[in-house]
């Protein structure tokens, strides 16, 4: 059997593939800009759009 990766995820998959554990991280990333797709009372997040949000998010410590 092949897995599939969802485009389309879940606030509950999104907390699992950013490791968090707590839903008020979440939100703190939805307010700092992580874009959330809603239709009706169905909210998710785009795979790529998380990715794109941790990438533009990334602090380069050999600079300082």
């Amino acid at each position: 059997m092949q897995k599939t990766e969802v485009e389309y995820l879940s606030y509950k998959k999104a907390m699992e593939i950013l490791g968090l554990n707590s839903y008020k991280t979440l939100t703190a990333y939805i307010k700092a800009g992580l874009p959330v797709i809603e239709v009706a009372n169905s909210k998710r997040i785009k795979k790529s759009d998380l990715d794109a949000f941790m990438t533009s998010h990334y602090v380069n410590n050999k600079e300082e």
